[in-house]
């Protein structure tokens, strides 16, 4: 017990002895830091761009790996200075890429968007659709109507499930196959900002952990001194 309170008081003395951070070294760590800030809430949008994918799954939850059961593409915001924030994807309906919409039992539409990264990850998601039945949705566009609407969840958001957000998605008919030629995310105004909100408390709150993981060192000396 007497040794082990002695490492203790050894390793506070210690840490108490060594130099703080100089003031212009934290001004420019706090600089930063605002400058990271501002740049992920994005307040006028002007780096807003990402990505969207759809797929067709069975009724497992798997999807399908046939044509026609995954496409992906780029989504670009089209409008946000209004009550709702905008984004909007085209589709590819060509002969071997598209995303058919059958009218078949057991099939589900899914999809998701994302910000900035090629790839999808739990910081930058902005909505997961709600699988949606593929033969619900031809019987809901029945006669000439080429479009309908899903909805999305927004992770992120708390209470997320009582947020749920529009996607409206038109088709095209091309030798009797329904291809989803566009999709259109709509996000009101309120929600858009808690989202980035929401994504720069992780943001702070991943910098924060990672400052206290950086404190490894001073174990390291710890179980240095309790060696000698």
């Amino acid at each position: 017990i007497r040794f082990q309170a002695s490492l203790v008081n050894h390793s506070a003395a210690e840490l108490g002895s060594r130099p703080a951070m100089p003031e212009d070294a934290k001004k420019n760590e706090k600089k930063e830091t605002v400058k990271t800030s501002t740049k992920i809430l994005d307040e006028n949008d002007e780096l807003a761009c990402g990505y969207c994918s759809f797929c067709i799954l069975d009724q497992d939850g798997y999807g399908k790996k046939t044509k026609g059961a995954a496409t992906d593409a780029p989504w670009h915001l089209v409008s946000s200075g209004g009550e709702e924030v905008v984004l909007q994807a085209e589709l590819p309906a060509n002969d071997l890429f598209y995303l058919q919409i059958s009218n078949e039992e057991n099939t589900y539409f899914f999809g998701e968007w994302w910000l900035a990264d090629a790839s999808k990850n739990k910081h930058n998601q902005i909505c997961d659709l709600i699988p949606t039945d593929c033969k619900l949705i031809h019987k809901n566009m029945g006669g000439d109507t080429t479009d309908f609407e899903v909805q999305a969840n927004m992770p992120l958001l708390q209470n997320s499930s009582s947020k749920l957000v529009t996607m409206k998605v038109a088709t095209k008919e091309q030798k009797f196959i329904t291809k989803v030629v566009r999709a259109e995310l709509r996000i009101p105004k309120a929600l858009w900002l808690e989202w980035k909100q929401r994504r720069l408390v992780l943001w702070r709150a991943s910098k924060s952990w990672k400052g206290e993981g950086a404190g490894g060192d001073d174990k390291e000396e710890e179980k240095k001194d309790k060696d000698d």
